[in-house]
């Protein structure tokens, strides 16, 4: 509390003495009833400035003003209230009466100045500036401020010069140098620009950041030879100097000099002084690298980085992120995936990462930490089809169909936006609810496909199936088998499929064409197709041919329940 009232004297000291300034009176005349009642609204105005409430604050100090016209401090805050509110207009208005009564303040004059320059009003603000500079030779800012007028009015020159009088006064200066150089590059006046850097450097040679910005200014004017000369000087006198062979390994880079390139980033990395960020930025200079030289030394090159980074830092998960996506373009899946796992433990906010270690262990075909993963990931991003739905597959493969039936349903409520992912999802809804024997369901989530995409073979060869093997819909069933058996004329499969609900159908002729047809494929003729044609050489009377191919398809490892007992017997067992 006692701090807020300091505050408040403060801020009202400076108002309240310039009522005193112009209305002086004598000890006997005493303090005027106007006086007075312009003080107290002005005190009042100032607690609802302080809260910033300004719409409240700007009436009261206009009843102060208007009792005491005369006082500067009532004025200058109502300029400065109307520019909290961004009324520029009314701000400049109270801020030249302020000025006006009280021409000697050197705040008055720069707040106005400032207010100009919000305007536009560079010619006035200028002037603001210029008298400011003349009755205060010492004060710095006032400089900065005319020199940033004269750049908005695109007086380069005269910018300069102020920037040159600056100097002379507190000597070279990076804040005037960058400011000096941006000038001078605007003007095309690249030489001047990099005398500047030159001073710089000289005034501080043992400050590599000059040095870093003075190379950064050639590279990006393919001033090579001249940015390579600094910087090799600069690491000779620095050994710690890292950033500069980063620069020079850029420079390499540049002129397709790779082999130097990599020297200096090898160099660069080696140093334990360089902050982390600084070599996760190298690593991207290598991926750079990458596209325009994929051999195999570029790659283990960068192999060999990422992984002295994952030493040298083991707790910063981009290590191994990046360490994943080098050991994928390796082609070596299953370590990339344990690296992406790794980077969890560290962060587990990266979409991306989870996304690559769900998809890598589908891929890979592991199930039970495709289960395990898409469930950490479930955590994170509640929200997201993709991991749900994955989650659901690698269930349905565990055969915990009630859990994957949850997951889903969930999928499918997520994938609404995403028709292409609900079409994956209804699909194995079909096929998991099968399983359970909710046919209804399980048919309902099939037609939710086809209903999209006619074409997906994966339902209309289970739908068809699934039908057939219950001889129900075998119409649909059909209809089904007969468009898959056309649009993959060459899938052994699917023609056994076709053959097989025809089968059902006691067509056995026109299933014997399609089994036929299977047989003579260059692949994927299993023994569940030769067993099928078995079956439908008994129904069509040629029993020992029959038997024939339930022998070969026993040889070539079908077990299904009846393939022994057929054999044995010598008939067809259903």
């Amino acid at each position: 509390m006692k701090f807020s009232k300091i505050i408040f004297i403060a801020l009202i000291a400076l108002p309240i003495c310039s009522f005193a300034q112009k209305n002086k009176k004598t000890d006997d005349e005493g303090i005027s009833e106007k006086e007075l009642k312009a003080e107290a609204y002005f005190v009042e105005g100032m607690k609802y400035y302080i809260a910033e409430t300004f719409d409240k604050a700007i009436p009261l100090f206009k009843k102060a003003a208007e009792e005491n016209p005369t006082s500067s401090g009532v004025n200058f805050m109502l300029a400065k209230s109307f520019l909290a509110t961004n009324d520029l207009a009314n701000a400049s208005i109270y801020s030249e009466k302020a000025l006006k009564i009280d021409d000697d303040n050197k705040f008055y004059r720069k707040f106005l100045g400032e207010i100009y320059t919000k305007q536009k009003r560079y010619k006035e603000a200028t002037t603001m500036y210029e008298k400011l500079a003349d009755k205060f030779p010492n004060d710095v800012d006032n400089y900065l401020d005319l020199s940033n007028v004269y750049i908005l009015q695109e007086k380069f020159s005269d910018a300069v010069e102020i920037y040159n009088k600056i100097e002379r006064t507190i000597g070279v200066s990076e804040e005037i140098t960058r400011q000096k150089q941006l000038i001078y590059l605007k003007q095309n006046k690249l030489e001047k620009a990099i005398e500047e850097g030159d001073k710089l450097i000289a005034s501080e040679p043992t400050e590599p950041e000059y040095v870093v910005q003075q190379a950064q200014i050639l590279i990006s004017n393919e001033r090579y030879a001249q940015a390579i000369k600094m910087l090799q000087n600069a690491v000779k006198k620095n050994p710690d100097f890292a950033e500069g062979h980063v620069l020079l390994a850029e420079i390499y880079r540049k002129q397709n000099e790779l082999e130097k390139c990599n020297e200096e980033l090898q160099v660069a990395f080696a140093n334990k002084n360089l902050p982390v960020e600084i070599k996760f930025k190298i690593l991207g200079s290598y991926m750079l690298m990458m596209k325009e030289d994929n051999s195999n030394k570029t790659l283990e090159n960068l192999l060999n980085l990422t992984q002295e980074l994952v030493k040298q830092s083991p707790k910063e998960a981009k290590g191994y992120v990046v360490l994943g996506d080098l050991l994928m373009k390796k082609g070596e899946m299953a370590i990339a995936r344990d690296s992406y796992v790794k980077s969890t433990l560290y962060d587990k906010s990266v979409f991306e990462v989870w996304l690559a270690i769900v998809e890598l262990d589908s891929k890979l075909n592991h199930i039970d930490s495709l289960a395990k993963h898409s469930e950490e990931a479930i955590e994170y991003f509640p929200n997201q089809s993709f991991f749900w739905y994955h989650n659901g597959f690698a269930n349905f493969a565990k055969k915990n169909y009630e859990k994957a039936i949850s997951s889903l349903e969930e999928a499918r409520n997520l994938a609404v936006d995403n028709p292409e992912l609900g079409k994956h999802v209804n699909a194995l809804l079909g096929d998991t609810y099968n399983e359970l024997k909710q046919y209804a369901k399980s048919d309902d989530a099939y037609e939710a496909v086809l209903k999209t995409d006619p074409d997906y073979e994966h339902v209309l060869n289970n739908y068809s199936y699934y039908l057939s093997l219950r001889k129900d819909k075998l119409s649909r069933a059909v209809q089904l088998s007969s468009r898959l058996a056309e649009k993959f004329s060459e899938n052994a499969t699917y023609l056994d499929t076709h053959a097989w609900v025809l089968y059902t159908m006691k067509e056995y002729q026109k299933s014997r064409e399609f089994l036929e047809k299977a047989i003579k494929q260059n692949s994927g003729v299993s023994g569940t197709i030769i067993e099928h044609y078995g079956d439908v050489l008994f129904q069509l009377g040629e029993k020992d041919k029959a038997l024939e191919q339930w022998k070969k398809a026993r040889q070539m490892g079908e077990n299904s329940k009846s393939i022994d007992k057929k054999i044995q017997s010598g008939q067809l067992i259903e």
